[in-house]
């Protein structure tokens, strides 16, 4: 039997029951991807919410970024979302991007460390102006 004969057979039903599932969600979601490199935000650096920005080392999380101050003193942000299964979990710990749900590492420039962290992390740009610190894209 030919591939045609056999779709004929099934029907249009089936066929409708074979593809259904790919109907709308098959392609990617160009709006989160959009929202994703698309950042912008300001932090008072002295807000009371902000103070863990006070040490190196420390970090906050806003706008669904992790913004940090590295060892060094430099102030460095990162997506909130791991690429290794997109869980919003990356924190900054031992001078480098860490995710706590399956150990993806990633150099404070983005560069995956070990195989969980392989994609890679978006980045942002800080800029500090006074006690304002600007994180964009």
């Amino acid at each position: 039997m030919e591939r045609k004969e056999f779709l004929a057979q099934l029907g249009l039903g089936a066929a409708f029951v074979l593809t259904a599932g790919c109907f709308g969600s098959c392609k990617k979601d160009s709006t989160a991807a959009a929202a994703d490199t698309m950042v912008d935000f300001t932090l008072d650096l002295t807000a009371p919410a902000n103070a863990a920005l006070a040490t190196n080392g420390g970090y906050v999380v806003s706008n669904e970024v992790v913004v940090a101050k590295n060892n060094a003193g430099a102030y460095v942000a990162a997506t909130q979302t791991c690429s290794h299964q997109g869980f919003k979990q990356i924190t900054l710990s031992n001078n480098e991007w860490a995710c706590s749900v399956h150990g993806a590492r990633f150099s404070l420039a983005g560069v995956g460390l070990n195989e969980n962290g392989s994609k890679g992390l978006k980045i942002y740009n800080t800029t500090l102006t006074g006690n304002s610190l600007r994180v964009f894209s």
